[in-house]
């Protein structure tokens, strides 16, 4: 790929490329939307003449890692396809990667009993997406996450389908990190055990401060991964138990069915190794070599070229029964990037598949180094230089396309009238009208009357749905279709500049306990409280999952709306409003207990503030709704839930509703 700092991929501004690893280049990107959260941008570009069928499974692996929901995997934010560019987005955290973290510690190797703990979690994160069918096929210290108390979080997946034999293969040999790559991941062929293998790895470089196997290219080093023996761990590190070097030895057998059965084996297999006692033997493998004619012509990895000597090296490998392959059926050369190939004041259109998108590149006048990287999470816009002389840098925008996509579910014609909760009602506005678009026959009436007063229409059948910040109580007897997670902000004036607070600090000032910022580590300014309606849904949220329970006994300004406007234009003023409201806001949004409002802080159980959104009908609803709710739930809309500070509840597991269900009632 060209580099793409300094234009727009959608509704992101790249700011800086990361990482390039083969087809995939990694950008710290910021939503063009103020207020917005700084994202991680893996941006992939399938280099195949033909790449549909990769852009077909690519679109099948990231959703299923989407839906993933463990504790140590990171979430998915968003993730996009078209013809020429896919890409996926999670939030930047305060994480580091094990990469940074290995280089602030130079220290030749970690405490065995570290590197134990860290494999076990990933052990964890491995066995949970190997049951989802999902193979990781990336494993390296930069796509492993660092958090607090040396919590891991596994990100940056290879997105490739796990090979299965009855399949046709289709390689892509210049993917991922040769140095962590397994023999038989070289040619295109991930599997679980891949994984085990690039553990195994992990595992050696963790425990001995170097990996066990180098070279000039990433060829030489798959070559090595293939043909020569498994280093001794022992000779260099004589601390370590003999019994853990054969767990590591194991994990690095060349053929996968010699290696652990899966993830969960090989932790339990650690921890035996850990116990003095215990008596830890794994059958011994016998090391499986090739000849390969010591003089060879170098090749790029990321030519065909390759993958010919690869497909030498593997067939030698067959001999020796160690692997069993279905051949490619052709060998793809990779082109350049035709796309990107414009001039500064050349407008391009390009088609992306099935109508998805444009891709239009036209010039933009940017002052030069006119982008300041986010210091943290909640940053503003970038910030230009105007003393600089301009520079001319082209722009890429994606943008929808009036294409129609054939709709996967049957269209009703009709009406549907839905009323209630502002808070929804502008994602209800963009899903209904993606909704018209593949289904023109059906019409929408939204309203935002209220939650109380659209549940009452209800009954009396005066609406076909309503839409509710709360649940509503059982004698009102009305059919639940719970939608979303809905995040809410604490927000501040500027000139507080606060960037956090604690549970008891909020608590104390809506007891009016505490009156002056300069009592919580703020400048000395009275605090005036912006408050909403006691009858407020978003009021009964915030004293059930903010103030425990309690009510609030400051005496502020009252407001119906406008709140943050007006903690916009008032020193010293606070308030909460829905992290959409906010981020539209010139307000400071500002984190509880340490922890910002955000998708990833949502999912992970450490933000409080929100709350699950309802649609209520009588019974199952029309025949018009029934067929309205699967494309609301439909993974193309999830864009617009996060634009709108929300997440899709079937991203939430029991557990998750279950902290905030049924919650306060209307």
């Amino acid at each position: 790929m060209a580099e793409l700092a300094g234009v727009l991929v959608g509704n992101y501004f790249l700011l800086e490329c990361l990482a390039r690893e083969g087809m995939v280049e990694t950008y710290r990107a910021r939503p063009t939307t103020r207020g917005g959260y700084d994202v991680i941008l893996r941006l992939f570009r399938p280099e195949f003449p033909d790449p549909t069928s990769f852009r077909e499974h690519f679109a099948e692996e990231v959703e299923k890692v989407w839906r993933c929901h463990h504790d140590h995997i990171q979430p998915l934010l968003e993730y996009g396809a078209g013809d020429d560019l896919l890409y996926s987005a999670t939030l930047v955290t305060d994480a580091v990667t094990l990469e940074q973290y290995l280089k602030r510690h130079p220290a030749q190797f970690l405490p065995v009993q570290l590197v134990v703990n860290f494999a076990s979690q990933l052990c964890a994160a491995l066995h949970y997406a190997h049951e989802q069918g999902i193979a990781h096929g990336n494993i390296q210290p930069s796509s492993i996450l660092l958090r607090q108390q040396e919590h891991l979080l596994l990100t940056h997946f290879s997105m490739r389908r796990v090979y299965q034999e009855d399949e046709p293969l289709v390689a892509q040999i210049n993917e991922g990190n040769a140095a962590y790559s397994a023999p038989e991941q070289a040619l295109g062929m991930l599997q679980p055990a891949s994984d085990i293998y690039a553990m195994g790895v992990l595992l050696f470089r963790l425990l001995s401060g170097t990996l066990p196997y180098d070279g000039e290219d990433a060829e030489e080093i798959s070559l090595k991964h293939a043909n020569e023996p498994i280093p001794s761990l022992r000779a260099l590190r004589s601390d370590l138990p003999e019994s853990l070097e054969l767990v590591v030895r194991a994990a690095l057998s060349k053929s996968p069915e010699d290696r652990f059965a899966d993830a969960s084996a090989l932790a339990q297999a650690l921890h035996s190794a850990m116990q003095p006692d215990h008596q830890f033997a794994i059958p011994s493998v016998p090391e499986r070599r090739i000849a390969v004619r010591s003089h060879r012509t170098r090749f790029s990895w990321s030519r065909a070229a390759s993958f010919l000597t690869l497909s030498v090296l593997l067939f030698s490998l067959l001999g020796a029964s160690i692997f069993v392959f279905l051949l490619p059926q052709r060998i793809f050369t990779i082109p350049g990037l035709s796309f990107l190939n414009v001039g500064q004041t050349g407008i391009a259109n390009h088609r992306m598949g099935n109508g998805a998108s444009t891709l239009r590149v036209t010039p933009t006048v940017l002052p030069g180094r006119a982008m300041t990287p986010a210091t943290g999470a909640n940053s503003a816009s970038p910030t230009v230089n105007t003393d600089q002389t301009p520079v001319l840098k082209s722009t890429v925008v994606i943008t929808p396309t009036d294409t129609p996509t054939p709709p996967p579910f049957d269209c009703v014609s009709g009406t549907l009238s839905m009323d209630g909760s502002q808070n929804l009602r502008q994602l209800l506005q963009g899903v209904n009208s993606d909704y018209q678009k593949l289904c023109p026959g059906m019409a929408f009436s939204l309203s935002g009357s209220s939650s109380r007063y659209a549940l009452n229409s209800l009954q009396q059948n005066h609406i076909d749905v309503a839409t509710s910040d709360l649940s509503a109580r059982p004698t009102r007897t009305l059919t639940d279709h719970p939608i979303a997670a809905m995040l809410y902000a604490i927000i501040l004036s500027p000139d507080v500049q606060i960037s956090g607070l604690s549970s008891a600090s909020i608590q104390d000032i809506y007891e009016g306990r505490v009156t002056n910022w300069s009592e919580i580590g703020g400048p000395d300014e009275r605090i005036t409280v912006m408050q909403r309606p006691g009858n407020d849904t978003v009021t009964a949220i915030f004293r059930a999952f903010v103030l425990n329970g309690e009510s609030e006994h400051v005496k502020g300004i009252k407001l119906k709306q406008g709140w943050a406007q007006a903690v916009a234009q008032t020193q010293g003023a606070i308030s909460y409003v829905t992290l959409a409201e906010a981020q539209s806001a010139r307000v400071d949004i500002v984190g509880i207990d340490g922890v910002l409002p955000a998708i990833q802080t949502l999912l992970e159980g450490t933000y409080p503030f929100w709350s699950i959104e309802h649609l209520y009908t009588q019974g199952d609803g029309s025949a018009q709704f029934q067929a309205y709710l699967p494309f609301l739930a439909s993974k193309q809309e999830t864009t617009i839930f996060a634009q709108n500070g929300a997440v899709p509840v079937k991203m939430l597991s029991q557990s998750m509703l279950a902290t905030h269900l049924p919650g306060p009632e209307i």
